[in-house]
């Protein structure tokens, strides 16, 4: 009787030590399950491109940032991992500008195309947009320009040429008529040490040099450039005479003096 008794009471201990190591490590399970579920990740992606929705035949749109930076949260790291590659991301950012009308306005932007999972917050989350009735004007006259600091001090230009003469213009009404030049600007990193060859691109300003939104026709050229030496300065001539006159006039005297 004694060892059945014994027999039960030690039956009941370890179904007891099972119940508890059983319910632990469901408790243990559940909360890790929990912790990898609630898991997420994010990541940041600058520079993506807005592409925006409007009548291109109409109006011409300017004055707004073409590219956007995107935050993207998500579980899954391998989704989140495609997103951030351009050659496979699947989501875009756009703007609808397809009801808008002459004048400046702001617009919200949206994310489409966001693979399940995953949310995106544009950074702006709006833009704001001129738009103008669209206009072109061709045969527009190039004039090439070529800052004298980017010369060297020991050259001259001869002259300076551009591969396209005239261009197509194209902006809204209100830029045009503020259009002073086309310009073909050597760039700033460039420096005339001799005679120059290279592809400029092409810029439409107003009368105080201040770059406007235009497209132009083509976007850039090709400027050539001649040089020659900076020619002595009438000092320096006179400076060299006197100096030559006074060695000669020194010489005769020495001369004077032998015989």
């Amino acid at each position: 009787m004694r060892k059945n008794s014994l027999y039960i009471i030690s039956s009941l201990f370890f179904a007891c030590v099972l119940f508890i190591y059983a319910t632990s490590t469901n408790f243990q399970n559940s909360n890790t399950a929990r912790q990898v579920k609630s898991e997420t990740y994010t990541n940041t992606i600058t520079n993506v491109p807005i592409d925006i929705h409007y009548d291109a035949d109409q109006y011409f749109i300017s004055g707004f940032a073409s590219e956007v930076s995107v935050v993207l949260t998500g579980a899954n790291r391998v989704t989140l991992a495609s997103e951030m590659q351009e050659s496979t991301r699947k989501f875009k950012v756009t703007a609808d500008l397809t009801d808008a009308s002459v004048g400046t306005i702001e617009v919200p932007l949206n994310i489409e195309n966001l693979p399940s999972g995953l949310t995106a917050v544009a950074t702006p989350q709006k833009i704001t947009v001129k738009v103008g009735k669209k206009v072109k004007r061709d045969g527009m006259i190039v004039v090439p320009q070529v800052d004298q600091s980017q010369i060297d001090p020991k050259l001259q230009i001869d002259s300076v040429t551009v591969s396209n003469e005239r261009v197509s213009v194209t902006t809204d009404q209100e830029t045009l008529a503020k259009i002073d030049r086309i310009i073909a600007l050597l760039p700033t990193s460039e420096r005339i040490t001799g005679n120059y060859s290279g592809s400029v691109p092409l810029q439409a300003i107003d009368r105080n040099g201040v770059v406007l939104p235009a497209v132009i026709t083509p976007f850039d050229t090709t400027m050539k450039v001649t040089t020659k030496p900076v020619a002595p300065s009438s000092s320096t001539s006179n400076s060299t005479t006197s100096s030559s006159s006074e060695t000669s006039s020194s010489t005769k005297a020495t001369s004077s003096k032998t015989n």
